[in-house]
């Protein structure tokens, strides 16, 4: 596609780059003349810059996505050395906490247990625990 039109060759300003709003391409670009950064460019074709992401949303700064990480390995850990229905008690249990805690922290929540609607998921944290603990009870030791 030309910048050119068919109407005898008026030039039309590039198109701006399709990045979202939070993705500053420019970042890294030295302050000086004719850079995003620079005041004097001040006119109505530039968006407003909008600000970065909470600090709070680092992966450092997310326990609860560690914590269940963690489970996770202990869950494994579990199974591997005293057997897979302990394992899956693990497991369902480590479910259980973590939809519990969805359930009752107050705000947007654990960001790292976050995805869906608080209700959404407090059945999805919860509903695989029963299923788990279910399959575990029903599970035969003499087979495995």
């Amino acid at each position: 596609m030309s910048d050119v039109t068919a109407d005898g060759g008026t030039q039309h300003p590039p198109r701006p780059t399709l990045v979202p709003a939070w993705h500053h391409v420019d970042d890294d670009a030295p302050d000086g003349p004719g850079s995003a950064h620079d005041p004097a460019r001040d006119d109505d074709a530039t968006p407003p810059r909008v600000p970065e992401p909470p600090a709070s949303l680092a992966p450092s700064r997310q326990p609860a996505m560690w914590l269940v990480l963690a489970g996770v390995a202990v869950a494994t850990a579990v199974t591997m050395l005293v057997g897979a229905r302990a394992g899956c008690f693990t497991l369902a249990g480590l479910l259980a906490v973590a939809g519990l805690c969805r359930a009752t922290i107050p705000g947007p929540g654990p960001v790292g247990i976050t995805v869906r609607s608080r209700g959404l998921d407090v059945f999805f944290f919860l509903a695989p625990a029963v299923v788990i603990a279910f399959l575990a009870l029903t599970l035969d030791q003499g087979e495995i």
